[in-house]
């Protein structure tokens, strides 16, 4: 066994370079220095690694602007999740101390309103929805009126929805045409507030609870109160408040003490000429209304009224009427009705009606509905609250 430490020195000339290197065996324990080993270590001493190039004095190249950073795209505004809910199941409440926060809970006010509504079904009391929809059954061949009260869906069979309604001969209709008036008819009245009696109430298949309910029943019960009944409180002048459940040009129609009933434009303003009712009148809108004629028939149980809103806007505070201090002065109208003699008009503001002769007229084309005018006030009926007087188109 040897031990051996030594340097072999070697020089190696690569393209006018010389390069010396020593290679330095270290001491090695427990090896015998063979040939073989000094072989290894003389072929160790040959290997040269090769010299780095020498770089050329070249100009160097101009610095490349950094890249433009790309802009982040700006982070869309949070919109609610809408998604599937991860959470099928609600655990338990979890109390606290805090008695001053009242909140209230989606359950706890459904079952108020289904122990409502069981009470209203026993007591057949008279109650008070919104039309939200029409619909039909699943085979097609009926017409459902969707009404909510509170959270409580309320559905009522279109041939009881519309039994008070004016719908001229609809007994002799087919099943099918009948069908179509229903749907037509009801379109006109989402977001009617309607009266109805709950019959029963149910759930579906997913558990959410519905009523079934009739308007029939409560304009019956409301008609035996106010008409018919040995307390009847309704007469000419008796003012009520209506409910708008469908609004057309030319006339609203209401639910009042449980008759429906149309007004035409005129009897909806005293104090203005209102050409298009939809543009001042919305369904679902309050009205107070006062009963200007009333044909009432016990035997038959038939109620017929007309009602009126500019009455109420006319008698319920102190408005002008036509008077002698009128004859002479000049007024603006507008034209809401022609005849062959007769331009029939109402002084704007004051909703007091004006006659003026055609050959009163100082103009070449003829007048026509909606046409505002000068009037020279010549004469006064007081008692039919008009006047009577010429023109000229302004």
């Amino acid at each position: 066994m040897a031990k051996k430490s030594e340097v072999v020195a070697t020089e190696v000339v690569l393209d006018d370079v010389s390069v010396a290197e020593e290679v330095k065996t270290e001491d090695v324990l427990d090896i015998e220095v063979t040939p073989e080993v000094e072989a290894a270590i003389e072929a160790a001493a040959e290997t040269v690694e090769e010299p780095e190039a020498v770089a050329e004095d070249v100009p160097a190249e101009p610095e490349k602007p950094a890249p433009a950073r790309a802009e982040r795209p700006r982070r869309a505004a949070k919109t609610p999740y809408t998604g599937p809910s991860q959470v099928s199941r609600l655990g338990s409440i979890i109390r606290d101390d805090n008695d001053l926060i009242v909140a209230d809970l989606p359950v706890e006010d459904q079952q108020a309103e289904i122990n409502e509504m069981k009470r209203f079904i026993r007591s057949r009391q008279v109650t008070y929805g919104t039309v939200f929809g029409v619909e039909t059954s699943s085979d097609g061949k009926n017409v459902y009126m969707a009404v909510k009260r509170d959270t409580i869906r309320v559905l009522i069979p279109a041939q009881d929805f519309f039994f008070h309604s004016q719908m001229k001969d609809i007994e002799a209709d087919s099943d099918e045409q009948k069908f179509l008036r229903y749907r037509r008819k009801g379109s006109h009245m989402l977001g009617a507030v309607v009266s109805f009696v709950p019959r029963a109430i149910g759930e579906n298949d997913n558990g959410i609870p519905f009523v079934i309910g009739s308007r029939k029943d409560a304009m019956d019960a409301s008609q035996e109160k106010h008409f018919f009944g040995p307390r009847a409180d309704v007469k000419v002048g008796s003012m009520a408040k209506a409910s708008i459940i469908s609004v057309g040009p030319r006339y609203v129609t209401v639910e009042c003490l449980g008759i429906e009933v149309t007004i035409g434009t005129g009897g909806l303003s005293a104090y203005e000429y209102i050409e298009d009712a939809s543009e001042h009148f919305k369904t679902g809108q309050g009205l107070y209304v006062a009963v200007e004629k009333l044909e009432v028939d016990k035997a038959a149980r038939t109620v017929q009224a007309t009602l009126s809103h500019s009455l109420v806007e006319r008698l319920s505070a102190k408005v002008e009427t036509a008077n002698r201090s009128m004859v002479s002065g000049r007024y603006m109208a507008t034209v809401v009705a022609t005849t062959t003699n007769y331009y029939i008009v109402i002084i704007n503001g004051l909703k007091i009606r004006g006659l003026i002769p055609v050959a009163e007229y100082a103009g070449i084309d003829k007048l026509v509905t909606g046409d505002t005018v000068a009037m020279l006030v010549t004469g006064v009926n007081e008692e039919k609250n008009l006047v009577i007087g010429r023109c000229m188109k302004t």
